[in-house]
């Protein structure tokens, strides 16, 4: 994501700070490289933040509670699946 510094200035506040919030991840990602536990861990580390943040802001307060519940779910799906490969 490449934005030039004049631009940038033009944006807003809520918009400069969107966009310094995307490239702050975008930078994370790639620095992951092929490390697939390295992406999970700045993944969850990203999701985290943005439940935090919705909380803080009044805008959800029930993200973090979302969140658990997504990972839970997905959780009991992963481990199903490993059940119905070992039989």
């Amino acid at each position: 994501m490449t934005t030039s510094a004049k631009t940038t200035r033009k944006m807003s506040p809520e918009r400069r700070r969107l966009h310094n919030l995307a490239r702050f991840w975008q930078q994370r990602y790639d620095a992951c490289g092929g490390d697939h536990g390295e992406l999970a861990r700045v993944s969850f580390d990203r999701a985290r933040a943005a439940a935090t943040r919705a909380q803080r802001e009044g805008r959800r307060p029930q993200a973090m509670y979302e969140l658990a519940e997504v990972l839970n779910a997905w959780a009991e799906q992963a481990e199903q699946a490993g059940k119905r490969h070992a039989s």
